[in-house]
């Protein structure tokens, strides 16, 4: 009886422990890149994901993966290594290398890789913002520019020299753009290029052309201005941060800590990241983003931790350790990671949480194993009759 007893926690030990490998964080796919070593030593990758596209840039080529298959569907090499963003529009994609020595932001058909055509920019700093055949964007050309550029007719229709304002990401609204232009000073203007009068006294010049001026860090999603004193009553004044916007929420994450501000600035939690997520080595350069944004959760890395948190209930939902991967970007998507890493430069996907069906099928291969490899006690009946069958088969052929 101590015996069996003995084998059942075994038998639950083992489907316990399957159960919880199942649930942890499952390498499905690597590429199999190939670079030399001038190229490996600094990474030049970025990735983008659109329906079931994956367009991966790494150094010198392109590549389209599709997400299904996990297939490279084309590989194209548009010039010299870069790790400019990739902006998709309906068939095509932007993207901006080093042709012939010299900067430029070209289209290429997404089905292909084929280079549609050059555009006048050299590179898009930020985000776009696409209306009809319009793109709005900050950009280099021949300096830091905001623009409206037409893509079928592949002109500049307006641009304002703004600087190293090109690096900040512009707010677009419904009928005008909020901008930077250097610093802390924002303007604002309409999509037609004209600058809009403001309540502000501040002034300041753009070319030859006075403008009014706010002087704040960035807006939180219901437009409140977030100044430096703010940042230094919240201990962010001395660290870098990314900011994330949702329709109810505005998302600041630093070096070591969150915080999550909700309507006029009301500060909804603030987390101490390196006390909740302690690590025995803390990396200046790990991979920091803020990935997914829920109505009450936020999906963020941190310290090659990819992390679920309720920021409502205050509680942390999920937390994945990447550092075998040490990512150099990351996105996810429901229950997949698509990662580069910054070991290898490689793309991984990972699963970390099966579904039910998936789970059900990994804890039933786990039981058969166990099951086949299980050692039971001796029947002795059954040895007895097995013997007594042998010696009346044997008798009887000797007749």
């Amino acid at each position: 009886m101590l015996k069996k007893k003995t084998t059942l926690k075994f038998f639950i030990f083992c489907l316990l422990l399957i159960s919880f490998n199942a649930f942890s964080q499952t390498e499905i796919y690597k590429t199999n890149l190939v670079f030399d070593d001038s190229q490996s030593q600094e990474l030049f990758c970025s990735m983008a994901i659109s329906d079931n596209k994956i367009l991966l840039s790494a150094n010198k080529d392109l590549y389209n993966i599709n997400k299904d298959s996990l297939k490279i569907v084309w590989q194209t090499s548009p010039g010299m290594k870069s790790c400019n963003s990739l902006y998709f529009l309906k068939d095509t994609f932007l993207y901006s290398s080093y042709q012939n020595q010299v900067l430029r932001c070209s289209e290429y058909d997404l089905k292909t890789g084929a280079k549609v055509r050059d555009l006048l920019i050299e590179s898009i700093n930020s985000k776009p913002h696409f209306v009809g055949k319009m793109m709005y964007c900050t950009a280099l050309f021949d300096g830091g520019k905001l623009m409206a550029y037409d893509l079928e007719e592949n002109k500049v229709v307006w641009q304002k020299n703004i600087g190293h304002g090109a690096d900040f990401q512009p707010i677009y609204l419904k009928d005008k753009i909020i901008a930077n232009a250097e610093d802390e000073n924002w303007f604002e203007i309409d999509y037609d290029g004209n600058f809009v009068k403001t309540k502000s006294k501040k002034h300041n010049y753009l070319d030859s052309t006075q403008i009014f001026i706010k002087n704040y860090k960035f807006l939180t999603h219901d437009g409140k201005e977030i100044t430096h004193d703010f940042l230094k009553k919240n201990r962010l004044s001395n660290s870098d941060y990314k900011t994330k916007t949702s329709d109810t929420h505005t998302f600041i994450l630093a070096e070591q800590q969150l915080l999550v501000l909700g309507k006029n600035k009301k500060k909804v939690l603030q987390l101490d990241l390196e006390k909740e997520f302690p690590t025995e080595n803390f990396d200046q350069d790990a991979y920091g983003s803020i990935l997914v944004i829920h109505p009450e959760s936020i999906w963020f890395s941190y310290q090659n931790f990819l992390i679920h948190y309720d920021f409502i209930n205050k509680k942390r939902l999920r937390k994945v350790d990447l550092t075998k991967w040490n990512p150099h970007q990351l996105l996810v998507e429901n229950r997949t990671i698509w990662l580069i890493s910054k070991n290898d430069a490689q793309l991984y996907t990972l699963d970390f949480e099966p579904d039910h069906q998936t789970a059900e099928m990994l804890a039933f291969k786990a039981k058969m194993d166990f099951e086949r490899h299980r050692c039971y006690e001796p029947d002795k009946e059954r040895i007895e009759l097995m013997k007594a069958a042998q010696e009346k088969y044997r008798k009887e052929s000797t007749k």
